[in-house]
């Protein structure tokens, strides 16, 4: 499963990098000068305040500099505006949808699902944390990595000036090439460069949690928020 959706992500690739450059950042559109008002379109804006939302991302402490989301799954729900503006990048996404760590029945809730163009700006860093849970995995496709991050006199990380931490392990992103990990284990991001780090940030069901046990993990959820047991991330 994990191999499946790791090619169909690298497959597609250069799409949905093109339509993060398009729609996202708003560069490479077709705009007529000479009109009297032009149509310029505008960069979309980030969807998501780690700072001001609940949930597991949510703390003053945990990032600094500017981390910007655009989100396609968000606390277990798909967000229409995604699929609005990057349909491309929607349908590519959709093709996977049963290995999504979301919920799409009414019946039940999975408000730790999250899908989104993770965009980390230069001189900002994700300090270390851990997910809440083992039930998911967590797939980065890079689409667009500083030009270099070889670390210098006063970079802070001994390996790379941009890269990720999981447990004792570091790595770099390359453009194209997916990393796979568990984010229930002690992880860290950084960037030290000028440039920014795009991934698309995908969850997906651990394999090892069957399919009849998805459902029924969907609806422990929804009861404990409905009972009040757990916080709802929206709030």
């Amino acid at each position: 499963m994990v191999t499946e959706v790791v090619k169909h992500l690298e497959d597609n690739y250069k799409a949905i990098k093109d339509e993060y450059i398009s729609v996202v950042l708003g560069i490479g559109t077709q705009t007529d000068m000479s009109l009297a008002k032009p149509k310029v379109n505008r960069p979309l804006e980030p969807d998501y305040d780690v700072n001001l939302r609940g949930g597991e991302h949510a703390s003053d402490s945990l990032h600094t500099g500017i981390w910007d989301w655009h989100s396609y799954i968000l606390n277990g729900e798909v967000k229409p505006k995604f699929a609005d503006s990057c349909p491309n990048t929607a349908s590519i996404l959709n093709d996977i949808d049963q290995h999504l760590f979301y919920s799409a029945s009414k019946d039940s809730h999975n408000p730790f699902g999250f899908t989104f163009f993770s965009t980390l700006h230069g001189k900002s860093f994700i300090k270390p944390h851990t997910g809440p849970m083992n039930l998911r995995l967590r797939i980065h496709l890079p689409l667009i990595v500083p030009s270099n991050t070889k670390p210098d006199a006063y970079s802070m990380k001994p390996k790379t000036k941009c890269g990720i931490r999981v447990g004792d392990q570091i790595r770099e992103w390359k453009e194209g090439k997916a990393v796979v990990l568990d984010d229930s284990y002690e992880h860290e991001v950084w960037n030290e460069t000028e440039e920014m780090r795009v991934i698309l940030l995908v969850d997906i069901w651990h394999p090892d949690v069957r399919r009849e046990e998805r459902s029924r993990i969907g609806r422990m959820f929804k009861y404990a928020l409905d009972q009040g047991w757990m916080k709802s991330s929206k709030s």
